[in-house]
């Protein structure tokens, strides 16, 4: 058992040393209930003391709930107690919950009123300690009301303090191509993540932060570099109409979300009867955003966006896009760019041997960064495949210019060979996106006995505009030459995973009928 933290602090340490120094200063919000970071801190402590009398050093613990203050309790206290955080979204189906929970090896589930019924069904396939957030519900171990008993902070030297290199998480990928894979990420990987946002990311200790995304993804992930500043955290419930009611309400100064969420931001009948002016950070990423979006979210909060880029591998911070780096020397808007690397993080462009390509060519993206996961659970197989000489193969594609501005091209996977041609999708998407009547975008290639395969674009429209095919064939011609899609699909709306993200194995199936 580790007992002294050797070769630097944990985030359990450093979030200890942040509530006292901002003791009564308000650390967290989430409807009519609030918390300092003195109140957090010692709420934290305690239930990490709870969890080290009932579960043995490093054990598997996964989180299945909504957003709420728990989760970030647990968060706080896990990493406290030595114990391996195991988020899952609460929007997967028992099937998907019941394969993480079996591939972990989990100790326990918590959950909430949310995800009970499925919890129940894998706590009891499992057999494992199931216990309920919001609730006396608990299964095989002592309720969370009792684990929260003891009310006095007690002292540091009570818990059981991890050291840098021992596993923090194991946070599984989507799995939108098959089974998700757990990517395991040390201490040392979390504070290294940690320190890239301190040092890179505009944040402030006056901000008031809204966490609208789930907590197990990245409004998670920005809780604790905030909590060091001494920002206060806002929790909100009931989604963008939530959001757009917190902002004037709270004064909320920043939050960041996916692509999607923006769009319904820009496009929500409120927007323009809410009082923004509070706003001074808005951070987006995990997938591309129409042009239309871009534009409309600069003009109604000014220049204020951050676009970031990571992936579960190497967790949130690879690179990012600056309020400034959104328009090039001419002032013309970038689309398509996620930005530079952060300060610890290189990047290269990459050919398959391993030979960096010359600038402007494609080529794998590859990092190399203390953030960078330590393997994937159980899979040394596929760990070998993408670490490799210390560096992560992302899988993506892209182009980085003389000037290091990094430009994704796609996923290495998803490029098709047609008529001898390479064509990467995620370059027709940015088209297609930069189209002003055009929402959504996505495409995906196809087996074909004469071009050998094909491409075809999935597109829904903006409230209001009109799309035909004929006349996106034409425009992408006059661009894209070669690489416009043989076949244009129209849509209402494209399909989703629990992710938010285009689903584009439900597209690819519905071709496949």
């Amino acid at each position: 058992m580790a007992s002294v933290i050797a070769g630097g602090p944990t985030l359990g340490t450093l979030m200890a040393n942040a509530a006292r120094r901002f003791a009564n200063r308000p650390a967290l919000v989430q409807g009519e209930q609030s918390w300092t970071f003195a109140e957090f801190d010692a709420t934290a402590k305690a239930l990490a003391i709870s969890l080290i009398n009932n579960l043995p050093f490093g054990a598997q613990v996964c989180l299945f709930m909504a957003n709420r203050v728990e989760y970030l309790l647990l968060q706080s206290a896990l990493e406290r107690a030595g114990l391996v955080r195991v988020p899952i979204n609460s929007r997967l189906s028992a099937l998907d919950v019941s394969r993480i929970v079996a591939d972990c090896s989990a100790s326990v589930i918590f959950c909430d009123a949310s995800t009970s019924d499925i919890a129940r069904q894998v706590a009891a396939k499992n057999g494992v300690w199931l216990c309920g957030v919001d609730a006396s519900l608990t299964e095989r171990g002592p309720a969370f009301s009792e684990l929260l008993a003891k009310r006095s902070a007690p002292s540091q030297s009570a818990l059981r303090l991890p050291v840098p290199e021992d596993l923090c998480s194991i946070n599984y990928t989507s799995g939108s191509s098959g089974m998700p894979k757990g990517v395991m990420l040390t201490h040392r990987n979390w504070l290294a993540l940690t320190r890239n946002m301190l040092v890179d990311r505009d944040l402030s200790g006056s901000d008031i932060v809204a966490h609208v995304g789930p907590l197990t993804h990245s409004s998670g992930t920005y809780f604790t570099p905030w909590f060091l500043r001494g920002a206060c955290s806002v929790i909100i419930d009931g989604g963008i109409d939530g959001l757009l009611e917190a902002i004037p309400k709270y004064r909320i100064s920043a939050f960041t979300c996916v692509p999607t969420a923006l769009t319904r931001i820009v496009n929500h009948p409120e927007i323009d009867r809410t009082d923004t002016s509070s706003l001074r950070v808005i951070g987006y990423g995990a997938e591309p955003i129409p042009r239309n979006t871009l534009e409309k979210a600069l003009q109604r909060f000014g220049p204020i966006l951050t676009q970031n880029y990571g992936l579960t591998e190497a967790m949130m911070t690879c690179s990012y896009l600056s309020p400034s780096e959104h328009f090039d020397p001419n002032g013309e808007l970038r689309i398509g760019s996620i930005g530079r690397p952060y300060t610890f993080v290189d990047i290269v462009a990459r050919d398959p041997d391993g030979e960096p390509v010359a600038p402007g060519e494609v080529g794998e993206l590859t990092i190399r960064a203390e953030h960078v996961m330590a393997g994937y659970w159980g899979k040394p197989e596929e760990t070998a495949k993408v670490l490799r000489d210390g560096w992560l193969w992302s899988g993506d594609l892209c182009r980085i210019d003389q000037s290091g501005l990094i430009t994704l091209a796609g996923r290495s996977k998803e490029m098709l060979i047609s008529g001898g041609f390479n064509i990467y999708p995620q370059e027709i998407e940015a088209f297609l996106m930069s189209i002003p009547e055009i929402s959504e975008a996505a495409v995906i290639g196809l087996p074909d006995s004469e071009w050998g395969e094909v491409a075809i674009a999935f597109v829904s429209p903006v409230p209001g505009a009109e799309v035909n095919a004929d006349k996106l064939r034409t425009t992408c011609r006059e661009i894209l030459s070669f690489k416009t899609p043989k076949r244009f699909i129209i849509e209402s709306a494209l399909p989703k995973n629990a992710n938010g993200k285009v689903d584009k194995k439900a597209l690819r199936a519905r071709l496949e009928v």
